[in-house]
């Protein structure tokens, strides 16, 4: 990544944390990463820059709970409408574009105690998927993470 492309990711993040901020929420830099820690009541959550194959600001764990949808959709109304460089250009609909499940059927998925498990990438190809767990287990040595093939993907 270009260092004018972290600059801009970092004032993007650094905006949509403000935003939060006066919103109520607690939040906290990570150091060296696109990365901060946000915290309001019981909701904390980590919105981090995802890199390719997604390119977009996440929120993690992904637990799919309606707390986690509303502020994820918060965070994207923040970067569309407060000039965050993206009214420029206007996004597809998601219907749209490259980014399918369909092109990513590998799936990076993190275990989780009682059978449960949260994806954390999609990618291209099993190299890449597998290339990923790597780097994942050397940061991260007691997380389990398995590469599986969706096959619901593909059809």
């Amino acid at each position: 990544m270009k260092h004018s492309e972290w600059l801009r990711l970092q004032a993007e993040g650094d905006r949509v944390v403000a935003s939060l901020r006066a919103d109520g929420f607690n939040c906290r830099k990570q150091p060296r990463r696109l990365s901060w820690y946000l915290c309001k009541g019981s909701v904390s959550y980590t919105l981090t820059w995802l890199p390719a194959p997604v390119r977009e600001w996440s929120l993690l764990p992904n637990d799919e709970t309606p707390e986690r949808a509303q502020l994820l959709a918060q965070i994207h109304s923040i970067l569309e409408h407060r000039g965050c460089g993206r009214t420029a250009e206007p996004s597809p609909p998601p219907t749209q574009g490259f980014w399918n499940q369909k092109n990513y059927p590998w799936t990076l998925v993190r275990l989780l105690p009682n059978a449960q498990h949260y994806t954390v990438g999609r990618f291209y190809s099993r190299t890449e998927a597998e290339n990923h767990k790597r780097f994942l287990g050397k940061w991260m040595p007691a997380a389990e993470f398995e590469v599986v093939f969706d096959a619901d993907a593909v059809t």
